[in-house]
């Protein structure tokens, strides 16, 4: 196996701390993770079972999200659906997740 780089480590240390939260709400949440350092943004791309957890499950996960992009020098923090439809975004003011997309919008 090739010897990583140190961001190719860095992203494979982001995916398992943002998995150790998400495993606990449902299995295979997490589908990738994007990184960009320059603008220190973490997007993170979730299945469709986000969907289908309670409203208080997706605060609580998607708060817990922004606690380890935190943890791991991020500013911001974007959750995405497969349809790369923004779910989550970090705050601009304040420390709560707002929650843009609770239900699955009717494919056209």
């Amino acid at each position: 196996m090739p010897e990583l780089t140190p961001e190719q480590r860095l992203i494979a240390t982001i995916q398992d701390q943002v998995s150790e939260v998400t495993t606990q709400y449902a299995d295979g949440l997490i589908q990738s993770i994007e990184t960009n350092f320059q603008g220190s943004l973490l997007a993170i791309k979730v299945s469709d079972d986000w969907y289908s957890l309670k409203e208080s499950r997706q605060n609580k996960l998607a708060q817990e999200m922004l606690q380890r992009s935190k943890a791991l020098d991020f500013s911001t923090l974007k959750i995405l659906d497969t349809q790369n439809i923004l779910v989550a975004r970090s705050p601009v003011i304040g420390s709560e997740m707002i929650i843009l997309n609770r239900k699955k919008k009717a494919e056209a």
